[in-house]
């Protein structure tokens, strides 16, 4: 895959994380949307684990099977807790609450 080229764009965020508060929240929503994409493609595997298409999950949590697509191929999903917890149960997974890493 080529290297992209430093655009306006980039120069522009690398000039705004100069700032502290900048900074911190560019992290912040990193670290969310990394943590939303782990969780994504864990339920994708986890599907496709056990044999299961995208319409069979959806037809299991009641949904409709162009949301269960969206839900697992678009950037822009944001399905609720509920929804979450229905999907996970589908595939075998279930949800589990562990404490943050320490800071350093």
């Amino acid at each position: 895959m080529p290297t992209r080229k430093n655009s306006a764009f980039d120069r522009y965020v690398d000039e705004q994380k100069k700032s502290p508060t900048f900074a911190a929240e560019f992290a912040r929503v990193g670290a969310e949307i990394r943590a939303v994409d782990d969780l994504i493609r864990a339920v994708d595997a986890a599907r496709l684990g056990v044999g299961m298409s995208k319409a069979a999950l959806a037809r299991k949590v009641s949904t409709t099977p162009a949301a269960m697509r969206r839900l697992l191929t678009s950037g822009d999903a944001n399905p609720t807790f509920t929804t979450v917890l229905a999907v996970l149960e589908a595939v075998g997974l279930r949800f589990t609450i562990l404490p943050a890493a320490a800071s350093k």
